[in-house]
């Protein structure tokens, strides 16, 4: 990713902008390797996966050596990893601290991975910019958000995916399964309650479990969870550019911004589907699709 994303930079490519993260995770966790043999587990286990919080302060360091923009963390379980701890929090409060700490020192935001309301808290507590997924977010983390100013990065086409998924596949364990179909079914309910509650949201798919292409189905979902149509486009450009800090270049169309425009035949205000059929791409005043 870090190699596409300086290609791209360079000119050498044509591409999206893209803001690469770099994953920190702990020894079993979500972020961890699991499920094949020990000499590969070895092989493909990441240098930043880490235990306790001076080791997770060294792979926050390691992760911006190499490269990330910013660092992602999973301070619970997730859906297609077999833990015992479910969706659960799995990260330890010294563990996510020293994270938060390490990366503000180096100039990077953080993100965080979290489904149930303990680890949503706990990453909260430790001062991340946002939370990705946060399907069982309760009263306690709302005011937790409100409090903090973090973002929720509510990924419901994921939720959608992985139901679809343990319904017509056959590679996910039972015990996955069910937790996909009870998990993602869950995000779409829950989003309706933090969408009243006012916390902010910005726009995000974690696109890979969904196919790439399909981004904008998020909004269609988005919009039947009862968030208006100009909420949700602010989400996708005004929200999404203050959480990653670049306000200044993107976000809005402005006089000295990068020109990163859409467009679609009819008025995603009236419309939210109008985003399915993109007719009109710019990328920084350069048009890809007219």
């Amino acid at each position: 990713m870090y190699a596409l994303r300086d290609g791209i930079n360079n000119g050498w490519v044509d591409g999206p902008r893209i803001i690469a993260a770099g994953g920190v995770g702990i020894t079993g966790g979500h972020a961890d390797i699991s499920g094949v043999k020990p000499e590969l587990m070895e092989l493909f286990t990441s240098e930043n996966i880490c235990d306790g919080p001076y080791d997770c302060r060294r792979a926050t360091r390691n992760a911006t050596k190499y490269g990330a923009d910013l660092i992602k963390i999973t301070s619970t379980g997730g859906v297609l990893t077999d833990r015992a701890t479910g969706t659960g929090q799995q990260m330890e409060m010294d563990e996510l601290r020293e994270v938060v700490l390490a990366a503000k020192r180096m100039g990077r935001k953080v993100a965080s991975h979290a489904h149930q309301e303990d680890g949503i808290i706990a990453a909260l507590k430790a001062g991340v910019d946002s939370i990705e997924h946060g399907t069982y977010t309760g009263s306690a983390a709302i005011e937790l958000f409100k409090k903090t100013g973090a973002y929720l990065v509510p990924t419901l086409l994921a939720g959608e995916t992985v139901v679809r998924m343990a319904k017509e596949s056959d590679f996910m364990s039972q015990a996955i399964k069910e937790k996909a179909i009870r998990t993602g079914g869950d995000m779409q309910g829950n989003f309706e309650k933090v969408v009243k509650a006012g916390v902010k949201i910005a726009f995000g798919t974690d696109s890979g479990v969904s196919k790439h292409g399909n981004n904008a189905r998020e909004a269609v979902l988005m919009a039947k969870a009862g968030m208006s149509e100009m909420e949700i486009i602010k989400s996708a450009t005004v929200n999404s550019a203050d959480l990653l800090g670049m306000s200044s270049l993107i976000g809005t169309i402005e006089a000295g911004k990068f020109a990163d425009i859409i467009a679609v035949d009819g008025s995603p205000v009236d419309n939210i589907e109008e985003l399915l059929d993109v007719d009109f791409v710019m990328k920084g005043g350069k048009v890809y699709k007219r």
